[in-house]
């Protein structure tokens, strides 16, 4: 025979159950059109906006912003090299200084790279155009004895060093 109590509980999990179902068949039922993602921007949002948040507007006092950022005036060769290669030291991004450091991203292969400089270009950078996988692993071969970079003099001067 069932008491008060046990009753009282079974009414409180029939309930939560159910409160559960509606939850689910409720989050499915959103008024918000599902929005596909720009080529580039999973792999932007899987490499990047931790950092650099997945509006470009980065995390002060430690990550700069991409949106308003002059280094992307660099060009895609630079911003690839610090992907692939890092960058530490104090450097000014939109009249900000920032202290932080970014580990290299050698894992990033050349197809994910090339998306991410892709969708870094259609959203915040004036580039002509970005390189394909194939220049992306050429870069890599010319630079892989290189070492992290130390601000952004250093960023330039290996930037003239292996132009072409």
């Amino acid at each position: 025979m069932k008491t008060s109590r046990s009753r009282r509980y079974c009414r409180r999990a029939a309930a939560t159950v159910a409160a559960g179902l509606a939850l689910l068949v409720l989050a499915g039922c959103s008024d918000e059109p599902d929005v596909p993602l720009q080529p580039g921007e999973a792999e932007y949002v899987r490499y990047c906006s931790t950092c650099h948040a997945r509006d470009g507007a980065g995390r002060p006092p430690a990550f700069p912003p991409l949106a308003g950022s002059e280094w992307l005036g660099l060009g895609p060769e630079a911003v690839s090299l610090v992907v692939l290669l890092g960058l530490r030291g104090e450097i000014e991004v939109a009249g900000r200084t920032y202290r932080g450091y970014m580990p290299n991203m050698r894992q990033v292969n050349d197809e994910e790279l090339a998306a991410v400089l892709g969708f870094i270009a259609d959203r915040w950078a004036q580039w002509d155009g970005t390189p394909d996988a194939g220049r992306l692993a050429a870069l890599r071969a010319r630079i892989a004895d290189e070492e992290l970079l130390e601000g952004k003099a250093d960023l330039e001067r290996l930037l003239q060093r292996i132009e072409p």
